[in-house]
């Protein structure tokens, strides 16, 4: 099988946990060929957007995929119908598959005219989350709507390391919090209960608890400690004896941000509000507690200190194994891959 990957990448590279697990499957011969394309790397590189979609048609020509594996498409790089009705009749005739993370709503951060084209010319997609957003596809023109989970990858997160027996904070909450117009009460969906959870455990944990995190909900806050690197928040984790997180769109079945299997790796207790359906994807892990409401943070992360030093370490072991085995970068895309031949009808 030819597998043709176009990644949503500001620099060629970035997406690692894609990529780990393309480059894996090729190794094992899953896939007979693999060719990773930066369109978005290649629009800036080149003279203009017409350039960009000539030479990415060519690319795919020449390279005669069986599968077109595209994620995150938007208007920074428009596509419509027509010109993705040609890249899927190259004499290949690749089947075309979306892979979309991202959250949408009704109202903030609507479907562009380019993902709406994308879902409507693609053999098949797969979502973050379904409930709404998985309708608000179908609305689009997607025909066979598929749920993948987000994934870390073990190139930055879960590396090998030994727990400690002390910590600088009781928990941790890495998120950022932006207000939508400047008005200071006017939140991404979610964004309130995160705000509430956040208040919550400083009232209960006090200069324990540290939230780490940009945007204009957390200005007047004193527990706010500031953005920190993408790439080293496994440090902080590691330095307190839970994270605590509560999503923005908080209101999509099934969804969650990689804030959650990034967290499980890290070998530490987590909290996370509940979302629809995680009872059927996120049922009895070690280590990772659900929350209903904000109020609930305080109660388990209260139950989480009572424990003894031994029985924390040994949650957060737990969660990075829970994690390693089912949330890990080759692991989700080699099942999304899996899925794709069975569904699909290509040889393996």
């Amino acid at each position: 099988m030819r597998w043709f990957y176009i990644p949503n990448e500001g620099t060629e590279g970035d997406q690692i946990g894609p990529r780990m697990a393309f480059e894996k499957l090729h190794q094992e011969g899953v896939f007979s060929e693999y060719k990773a394309y930066s369109y978005l790397v290649r629009q800036k590189e080149l003279p203009c957007h017409q350039d960009a979609l000539d030479e990415l048609y060519k690319t795919a020509l020449e390279f005669a995929p069986d599968v077109i594996f595209i994620q995150h498409p938007g208007n920074n790089y428009p596509m419509d119908k027509s010109y993705l009705q040609k890249l899927k009749t190259i004499p290949s005739k690749p089947k075309f598959v979306l892979y979309e993370e991202d959250p949408y709503g009704f109202f903030v951060k609507r479907m562009g005219s380019t993902i709406k084209a994308v879902f409507a010319e693609s053999d098949m997609c797969f979502l973050g989350g379904t409930g709404y957003i998985a309708e608000l596809a179908k609305k689009a023109g997607a025909k066979q709507i598929r749920y993948a989970t987000h994934s870390y990858d073990t190139s930055r997160f879960g590396k090998p390391w030994t727990p400690t027996l002390t910590r600088q904070f009781d928990a941790v909450m890495i998120a950022n919090l932006t207000c939508l117009k400047r008005i200071p009460w006017l939140f991404m969906p979610g964004g309130r209960s995160r705000k509430q959870t956040a208040q919550a455990l400083h009232k209960h944990l006090g200069d324990r608890f540290a939230l780490y995190g940009a945007g204009q909900g957390w200005e007047t806050e004193s527990y706010c400690r500031g953005s920190i690197d993408f790439n080293k928040q496994d440090i902080i984790v590691r330095d307190a004896w839970m994270s605590v997180n509560w999503g923005q769109f908080d209101e999509i079945a099934m969804y969650s941000s990689d804030r959650l299997p990034i967290s499980l790796a890290c070998g530490v207790p987590h909290i996370s509000n509940y979302q629809t359906g995680f009872e059927h994807i996120f049922n009895n892990i070690p280590g990772l507690f659900i929350i209903k409401s904000p109020k609930e943070v305080a109660d388990v992360a209260l139950y989480i200190l009572s424990l003894t030093v031994e029985q924390r370490n040994e949650l957060g072991y737990q969660s990075a194994e829970y994690a390693k085995t089912h949330l890990e970068a080759t692991v989700v895309y080699k099942n999304m891959v899996t899925v794709i031949q069975e569904q699909l009808d290509l040889k393996i």
